[in-house]
């Protein structure tokens, strides 16, 4: 691994250390304009002050992604892993899915427990483009933006019809078929988009070793146990566009999935039914997992220097997880049920009275709920809180290339309702099950965040400098969980600084350095507090720093071939008062990518070559609770897929992706080990 490591740092130092790796390319026609929040001009906007890639969907079809979560792995600073529940884990810099903002078309997606979305709902067939911004996210945006904003951008109809087929196959069952169409009728605007997907589970690496659990072996290669899933993902937009200074349009989505869990390769976990108290166990399914939406989106012109935009949306989620007695998955010994909606809105307003300055203005407001019940004879327990935020954001431009930019926004987040169960202990494996208390909810949490940047351009170089405070609220999970929530937890805080440069040389290579820094406070952790029945609670407790860089280049050589690379390193520190170690979980201090698309002359064979250098990480470290605990972390390891594509008079390709090419056994997380050499062959087909 060193020797790859070693490598692939000589090719970025060969490369002046530079470059953004997606290089900026106009909408293609079918991109939902309302799709974004902050507004694109010909002038710099606020995106600039921060660390930022667009990823189109001509990229992501090079990485062989079928979800949003297998496309962000590949970019600079962002790392997934795939645990327990079979849920992607997207960490940026370090930060967990539930400090970054994810928004599809400028809208929250989420799950109001967890305060997280599972990536793996979001299908890549309707994407456009992914807009992703690190450290300085706009405070247009709304609360919760604490490192980062993700925002898919999805399609609309053109005023071409179109009507596209898909096809795809595998190994074990493995297979995905569906269609789109969308078309512009005069002022009305359309697009339908269906997607099945289904598979008895993926190969593993043939250099798995099986190990015992307690005299078990849990997993024993081949393909892997308990990883099949059956999908069904559907979505629709209309709109109309009455006039050229207006334009509505109403989006639709459902999601119906249920799929397996496969096991730890090291542990186990099962609790038998204690009374009236459910059972629980690792052995588990989702199988139900359901998702749908209504959006409102629109935009209305009032003058040349006034611009109203407003969003309204209706989400809601559910799961049944089901919990067997053991890995045969014959026994039921519980069904636990979540349902989760939010329902809000956002209004924006631009203005530009002065070619000097640009203003805006936001308001964002959403009620969350959550019921959740431990199995089926049992009640919901109801959750409810409410989330808002205003926000202003000002550009100021000058004719020397220097653009100034501030902004500030004030977020609240507020719990009105919350219970829990009440038992009575009539031993240690007897629970009889009394009835539901209301719990204490917590004050209104409030947060003052401002920022500030600049931009500077001459010729083809840009510098770029930020300092922002974000922060995140508590989530329902952390505040009200039955073994770890603390309600009396208030929200991390991070300083966030930014310094980077952009070159371009020519129009084949472009080059970019990015520096940051994390001063994070209030990091809630449950490595410190215990509660009296030895449970580990969530509390605000930790001072995290983290320090590094991200470097990339691209190289178009010619038509026919370009290569891409890049580089993150984050040293991440605890700098906590009590800690024992000053180091940090889930952070790998190095990450490496690198891509190359090359067209063979003639034939016309496109071949598509994109792998990423995954750095250790630390998983398990001495605690104030465990100063003894064994340092453990998961190996690195390095990823290489490969597509091979042929396109027939621009109506139809035919491909054969191959992922893990190299066959190399991995873990992302300690105990889950990751997709062997797996392949699939495809087409497309436009009518």
């Amino acid at each position: 691994m060193k020797f790859r490591r070693y490598a692939v740092a000589a090719i970025l130092l060969m490369a002046m250390a530079g470059g953004d790796l997606y290089a900026a390319t106009p909408d293609p026609d079918d991109t939902f304009s309302l799709g974004d929040i902050v507004v694109k001009g010909e002038k710099t906007d606020v995106a600039d002050i921060g660390i930022s890639q667009v990823i189109t969907d001509v990229e992501i079809k090079a990485t062989n992604s079928t979800t949003l979560a297998e496309a962000l792995k590949f970019a600079p600073g962002i790392t997934m892993t795939r645990g327990s529940k079979n849920e992607p884990e997207v960490s940026i810099h370090g930060f967990g899915s539930e400090k970054t903002l994810f928004l599809i078309d400028g809208i929250p997606y989420y799950e109001t427990y967890y305060g997280k979305l599972n990536l793996d709902q979001i299908p890549v067939g309707i994407i456009s483009k992914i807009e992703i911004t690190k450290n300085a996210p706009s405070v247009l945006y709304g609360a919760n933006a604490q490192i980062a904003v993700i925002n898919v951008v999805t399609k609309k109809g053109t005023q071409k019809p179109s009507l596209s087929l898909q096809g795809e196959i595998g190994e074990n069952g493995t297979y995905s078929g569906g269609l789109s169409h969308g078309n512009q009728i005069g002022a009305v605007n359309y697009w339908l988009s269906y997607l099945h997907e289904e598979s008895d589970g993926w190969r593993m690496s043939d250099d798995f070793e099986p190990t015992e659990v307690k005299g078990k072996i849990l997993e024993d290669g081949g393909f892997r146990i308990n990883s099949d899933y059956k999908k069904d993902k559907f979505w629709a937009r209309m709109g109309i566009t009455p006039t050229t200074d207006s334009e509505y349009f109403v989006s639709f989505h459902i999601m119906d999935s249920e799929f397996g869990h496969p096991l730890a390769t090291d542990y186990a976990k099962y609790f038998p039914k204690a009374g009236d108290k459910p059972a629980f166990s690792s052995y588990s399914r989702f199988d139900d997992y359901r998702d749908w939406g209504v959006d409102l989106s629109g935009k209305h012109t009032i003058s040349s220097a006034l611009t109203l935009r407003g969003k309204l949306f209706y989400h809601d989620h559910q799961d049944v997880y089901v919990s067997y007695d053991g890995p045969d998955f014959d026994t039921v010994v519980a069904e636990s049920t979540y349902k989760d909606n939010f329902v809000g809105g956002s209004l924006f307003g631009d203005f530009q009275f002065a070619d000097m300055h640009k203003g805006h203005v936001s308001l964002h407001f959403k009620q969350d709920t959550h019921e959740g019940r431990d199995d089926d004879y049992l009640p919901y327990n109801k959750y409810e809180a409410y989330t808002g935020s205003i926000g202003t954001e000002h550009e100021f431009f000058t004719n020397f290339g220097l653009a100034l930019y501030a902004g500030a926004s004030y977020d609240w987040f507020d719990i009105t309702e919350a219970q829990d169960y009440v038992y009575e202990k009539l031993s240690s494996s007897n629970y009889v099950f009394e009835g539901q208390t209301d719990m204490e909810t917590p004050s209104t949490m409030s947060e003052f965040n401002p920022m500030a940047g600049f931009t500077w351009e001459k010729d083809q170089i840009k510098v770029y400098g930020s300092v922002a405070k974000k922060t995140r609220f508590p989530t329902l999970g952390q505040l009200y969980s039955s073994s770890s929530g603390n309600p009396d937890l208030t929200a991390e805080k991070s300083i966030n600084y930014t310094l980077g440069v952009t070159k371009a040389f020519g129009k084949r290579v472009t080059a970019d350095v990015s520096g940051f820094y994390h001063d994070i406070s209030g990091w809630i952790s449950r490595d410190y507090v215990q509660n009296l029945v030895g449970d580990d609670v969530y509390s605000n407790v930790e001072d995290v720093s983290m320090l590094g860089f991200e470097t990339s280049v691209k190289v178009v050589f010619c038509d026919y071939f370009s290569v891409n690379a890049n580089y993150t390193y984050n040293h991440a520190k605890d700098e906590s008062d009590n800690r024992v170690t000053d180091k940090v979980a889930g952070v790998p201090e190095n990450k490496y990518g690198l891509g190359c698309a090359l067209t063979i002359p003639k034939v016309l064979v496109k071949v598509d070559l994109q792998g990423i250098y995954v750095d250790t990480m630390y998983e398990d470290l001495p605690t104030p609770l465990d100063p003894t605990n064994e340092t453990t972390r998961s190996d690195d390891y390095f990823i290489l897929n490969t597509r091979i594509s042929k396109k027939f008079r621009d109506r139809m390709s035919v491909y054969v992706s191959l992922n893990n090419l190299l066959d190399e056994d991995y873990e992302q997380e300690i105990g889950f080990p990751g997709e062997g050499r797996n392949f699939r062959v495809g087409f497309s087909l436009d009518l």
